[in-house]
């Protein structure tokens, strides 16, 4: 029988952020990792990552988060959700494995009629193949996450909406997940399970095509003897570039996440046989 906390299974970089995040919203939490030594170290605080207000933010909600690598725990919870980052290779294709072995696990212990929310980016298609093989009471969303390193905490608690993948977006969400979502009082953008899961590839490949513009744009200012600052307010001033674009020119696109999405995206237009293209910078560079 559930005791009204929610779930975080995965406590990576993303599992720590968005339970600190529901925390400081008030829910009470239990934030599950099969790794012992992790959940040691954060009971005690300490952190594998770094994030401004992280910290201050579990200290000052504590008592509503419980740190633990028994998944038996998650038993209690009505709305599980599934928060562990998935690491690409060197070629930037993920490695999906850690996170089916966590579902597995988590599917031992959850209710039969649990609301499980994946987190982790995955590919199209993942979730509706996992929703064919849960049992028929198990309820399966798809949120979309937008953090950025370094602001991660603020992002979280207050995002500026939510991406939510559904097998009929036209069905009304459990009650739980609604409260949670209403909490963070932002707009609530509902879709089918492949809109969402390539929506996150989407937002990723503008960045990617901003990073790379503002970059190669910085670059030719150098060279010709403009002002790459002084071009900016322009830029933001207009309606289609928008006051929030990536314009700062910086380390380019390196990291893992954006480039397993351009390669996602280039396996899906080989895989359906599109045209599409994405031409940037990186991709020239390691031709």
């Amino acid at each position: 029988m559930s005791d009204g906390s929610i779930g975080f299974a995965g406590l990576s970089h993303l599992g720590i952020v968005y339970s600190a995040a529901a925390i400081a919203r008030g829910f009470s939490v239990v934030a599950f990792d099969p790794q012992p030594e992790l959940a040691k170290d954060l009971v005690t605080r300490r952190f594998p990552i770094q994030e401004p207000r992280l910290e201050e933010v579990v200290r000052q909600n504590q008592a509503l988060i419980r740190y633990t690598a028994d998944a038996e725990s998650l038993g209690l919870c009505s709305l599980i959700f599934i928060s562990l980052d998935v690491p690409t290779d060197d070629n930037n294709n993920s490695n999906l494995e850690p996170l089916e072995v966590l579902i597995k696990e988590i599917g031992t212990h959850a209710s039969s009629d649990a609301t499980l929310v994946i987190m982790s980016q995955v590919p199209p298609g993942f979730c509706r193949n996992l929703l064919s093989k849960l049992p028929p009471n198990v309820a399966l969303f798809y949120q979309v996450e937008t953090l950025v390193f370094g602001n991660a905490i603020d992002r979280a608690v207050h995002p500026e909406r939510y991406i939510v993948g559904c097998a009929d977006p036209d069905t009304s969400l459990p009650d739980l997940y609604r409260r949670f979502l209403d909490a963070f009082e932002c707009p609530v953008l509902r879709m089918g399970y492949e809109s969402a899961e390539l929506c996150k590839i989407a937002i990723n490949c503008f960045l990617v095509s901003s990073v790379s513009t503002a970059n190669t744009l910085a670059e030719i200012c150098e060279k010709i003897g403009a002002d790459w600052n002084e071009i900016v307010p322009a830029l933001r001033s207009d309606r289609r570039i928008g006051s929030y674009a990536y314009l700062n020119p910086g380390l380019g696109i390196a990291g893992g996440n954006l480039e397993r999405d351009l390669v996602t995206v280039q396996k899906l237009a080989a895989e359906y046989g599109s045209d599409a293209r994405i031409i940037t910078a990186w991709q020239q560079n390691s031709a």
